[in-house]
């Protein structure tokens, strides 16, 4: 039970800025296979963190090149060691050995507790792990499925940049999932995904443009939407120009191709494209004004 709280102090009240990983923008397989694992075994005894991490893995797992055998109580200690300095990588494996069991019972708990660690400090892997773990539950670790703790995550994996994220929020925001209906956050992270060219996302925005959804009615704008989701939005696309002028849907597609040659993308030449746009007089396009912060 206290673990359980542990873990539910953490989800509300971490700082978002608790990036600790050590190996940042690294390959770790390729630092853990090449080691030299007495080396690191000194350094780890001296407090090196990265070399806490190394040895703890190379414990964990073998390591055949260096003759090291699979040895799991001593591969916890070095990397509790480094989990007590603060190594997101540490917390990550931890919670692998707890989820697996591996030289341990398994134990739910100190599975939710590091995987929670590991993503509040930064790893990537760790928040899409617990995300869909709270989304999905697992049944085989007794973990049921939490709406609210899924929202917390998703929200932080949509904060770091991944569209998939940002489009699922959106559908939460707009269909009251685990959170009140909000047809402006909707709207707004899913301008958040289009800009990280989402063809899907882009899609649902033109639906939200074309009805007025969390933004202002703009066909023109819904027609630029359509168009860049290619396939996707192209049937409702066709359904929109009958609601258009002739003038709209020229200035629909220059402003599709305004937006491609901004991204640097290209999208297929679709049946509406009857003219190569010219858009070198467009003023700069804003799709919204102010996004939240």
């Amino acid at each position: 039970m206290i673990r359980v709280f542990v873990v539910a102090i953490l989800m509300v009240l971490s700082p978002l800025a608790q990036a600790e990983r050590v190996f940042e923008g690294e390959k770790v397989v390729e630092l853990f296979q090449s080691q030299d694992f007495d080396a690191n075994l000194i350094k780890a005894k001296e407090g090196d963190v990265r070399a806490q991490y190394l040895v703890g893995a190379a414990y964990l797992y073998g390591l055949e090149a260096q003759e090291v055998e699979v040895d799991h109580e001593q591969g916890r200690y070095w990397l509790e060691k480094a989990a007590d300095q603060g190594a997101a990588e540490a917390y990550s494996e931890l919670a692998r050995i707890y989820r697996k069991g591996m030289g341990v019972e398994k134990d739910a708990s100190k599975y939710e507790e590091y995987l929670a660690e590991a993503a509040e400090r930064g790893m990537s892997s760790a928040r899409l792990d617990i995300k869909d773990l709270y989304r999905y539950g697992d049944p085989e670790m007794g973990i049921e499925q939490d709406e609210k703790k899924y929202i917390y995550w998703l929200i932080r994996e949509a904060e770091d940049d991944h569209p998939y994220a940002m489009r699922n929020l959106a559908i939460s925001y707009r269909q009251g999932l685990g959170v009140e209906v909000d047809m402006k956050k909707s709207f707004e992270w899913l301008i958040r995904a289009v800009e990280r060219d989402d063809s899907i996302s882009q899609a649902y925005a033109g639906e939200f443009f074309e009805q007025g959804l969390g933004t202002e009615q703009d066909f023109v704008k819904a027609y630029m939407m359509y168009d860049l989701s290619t396939g996707i939005g192209r049937e409702a696309k066709y359904e929109l120009a009958d609601k258009m002028t002739e003038e709209q849907i020229e200035e629909a597609i220059a402003r599709s191709w305004q937006w491609q040659q901004e991204h640097e993308v290209v999208r297929p030449a679709s049946d509406g494209y009857r003219y190569q746009p010219d858009v070198s007089d467009l003023e700069p396009l804003s799709l919204t004004p102010e996004l939240d912060q």
